[in-house]
Formats: structure tokens, C-alpha cells, sequence
């Protein structure tokens, strides 16, 4: 047992201190041989890393297989790892970049959705995931002047925890951890803050099981809940990298259902929207979400749920 902790904490020190190296060599690049590095990066991450390589063909395969070949899923798989490295790069030099070096790398979409909702000053719930650059798109938000709020899970890593959570707050973002500070986000509710929630991954947190790419997934329904206490819209607000390196952030229609009533009912229907929302950006552009994550590792016969 003593030996396993022991190589634990060595994998995790190792894993650490090679992001930090990462961040440092990417913020001291320019942006495109920076890019370009990541992209190398990434096309040899297959390589390093069998175990998620693996893990995001099976995935894709239970999303579509019915629907793609085998070849195709690989260069899906392949894709999305050179899309995450990418996006880390633009992650990672975020704090080297001005409000208007960012503004110059996105482009929104329907943001007249988000204008006419935000401005009622009831706060707007962002449904969003871990697709694109997730990051980036925060910041952008912060930098056009938006008060926003982003609800996050914890890293396994309190070193990793803290540089991430600096990183969301030299951008402009509040950091809200997911369990433990929930007046915070009444509080920007009250104040009528854009809040950013992610669904998109099994978590130990209140929710429901709905359809995602047509199998149960175990769903945060938080949002639900929230929207239907307090009253607040939620709007599908997703971005996506394009092959000119420019981030597109595009914003859905409210999610809404003719309420019952019946307040377990209502929070499942609203939480299956969310879920379809999410799968519906998935599938147009199914080379940027995070495929090696365990999405369908909860069952409805688990006990301890």
C-alpha cells in the first residue's frame, strides 16, 4: 500500500511539473510556432497516452458506430487529441494575450440571444462543456465586459487547482467550487452574472439519468433546479476551434419545458434538454469533445445513486 501511494505521488509530481514546463514554453512562443508545436504535440499523443487513446475510440464507437467506420472513428480519435493540445496552447497563454488579442481569435455567434436574457439582470445559466477551447471562451466573456461566474469541479491536484483557478481569475472569471460555495451562486444570481456550468462528465453530484448519444448517462441536474427555483434561462452557449485557429462561440435558444408542477419530473425534463443540447454541438463537431472521459460509467443499477 505504502509503495503505491509512493508511486502515485511521483506520477502526480511528474504530471505536474510537466504542465508547468508546457505552460512556460508555450507562453514564451508566439502564437502560431506555438500552435504549431501543439499540433505536433498532439499528433504524436496517441503515442504517449494508449490507455485514453483507447479509451476515446470506444467511446465514439458507442456514439457512432452505427454511423461511421472504423477508420473514420480513429481519425476522430486522432483529431480530438490534436484539438485538446492546440487548445491547451491557447489555454495556457491566455494571460500573455490583451483583451483584444482574445476578441481578435473569436467570433460570436446569436449573441443577440445572450443580450436580450442577460440584460433582464436575472442572471443567465451558461450550459457549456468540456468542448473546444472552454477556457478561452470564459475569458472572452469577461473581456467584452460580461460579469461571469463558472461553477468547477476541484483538480485531483491542489497545485494544478490553484494555477488553473489563477488562470480563470487573471481572466476575469469567478471561481465557484462545485459542492461547497452554493451562495455563491445565488449570489450572482442576484446579481444577474452569466454562471457556467458543465454537465458533460459523470460526477458524485445530484442529478438524473437522461439520454446522451442514446444511452442513460448520469447527469448534474443542477442547472434544472436552478432554473426552475429561481427562475433563471438557461442558454446553450458552446465554442468550437475552426482550421484558421479562430474560436466560434455560438449561443442556442433558451432551454425551456411547460412546467407540471411536479418538481422531480420538471428538473429530468430540463436536465434531458441540457443533455440533448450537449449532444447535438457534440455531433457537429465531434473531433473537439473530450472522448477518452468516462461519460458512461454510472448506471441506473448502480445502488449508490
Amino acid at each position: 500500500m505504502a509503495q503505491r501511494k509512493w508511486v502515485k505521488r511521483l506520477r502526480r509530481d511528474g504530471a505536474y511539473i510537466f504542465i508547468r514546463l508546457m505552460v512556460a514554453f508555450f507562453r514564451i512562443l508566439p502564437r502560431k510556432p506555438a500552435l504549431l508545436a501543439g499540433s505536433l504535440f498532439g499528433r504524436i499523443a496517441p503515442l504517449l497516452v494508449r490507455k485514453d487513446f483507447r479509451l476515446a475510440k470506444e467511446h465514439l464507437a458507442l456514439a457512432f458506430g452505427g454511423e461511421k467506420s472504423n477508420q473514420e472513428i480513429e481519425n476522430l480519435a486522432r483529431d480530438m487529441f490534436r484539438n485538446l493540445a492546440m487548445n491547451f496552447v491557447d489555454t495556457a497563454r491566455l494571460n500573455t494575450m490583451t483583451p483584444d488579442g482574445v476578441k481578435n481569435i473569436c467570433i460570436p455567434h446569436n449573441f443577440n440571444i445572450f443580450y436580450e436574457k442577460y440584460k433582464e439582470g436575472k442572471g443567465v445559466i451558461g450550459l457549456t462543456g468540456h468542448v473546444g477551447c472552454w477556457e478561452l471562451m470564459g475569458t472572452y466573456f469577461a473581456m467584452i465586459g460580461i460579469n461571469i461566474d463558472v461553477v468547477a469541479q476541484k483538480l485531483y491536484d491542489s497545485r494544478l487547482e490553484r494555477l488553473l483557478i489563477r488562470s480563470r481569475e487573471e481572466g476575469g472569471m469567478k471561481v465557484i467550487s462545485r459542492g461547497e460555495n452554493t451562495r455563491d451562486i445565488l449570489h450572482a444570481i442576484r446579481d444577474g452574472h452569466l454562471i457556467g456550468m458543465l454537465i458533460d462528465q459523470d460526477m458524485n453530484v445530484k442529478g438524473e439519468f437522461v439520454d446522451f448519444f442514446g444511452r442513460p448517462a448520469y447527469t448534474a441536474s443542477a442547472p434544472a433546479l436552478l432554473s426552475l427555483r429561481y427562475k433563471v434561462p438557461i442558454l446553450p452557449i458552446f465554442t468550437y476551434r475552426d482550421r484558421n485557429h479562430n474560436h466560434h462561440i455560438c449561443v442556442g435558444e433558451p432551454l425551456v419545458i411547460e412546467p407540471t408542477g411536479i418538481t422531480d419530473h420538471d428538473i429530468k425534463e430540463i436536465t434531458a434538454l441540457c443533455s440533448k443540447a450537449t449532444e447535438s454541438f457534440i455531433r457537429k463537431h465531434p473531433d473537439q469533445w473530450v472522448w477518452f472521459h468516462r461519460r458512461w460509467k454510472t448506471s441506473p443499477d448502480d445502488t449508490d445513486q
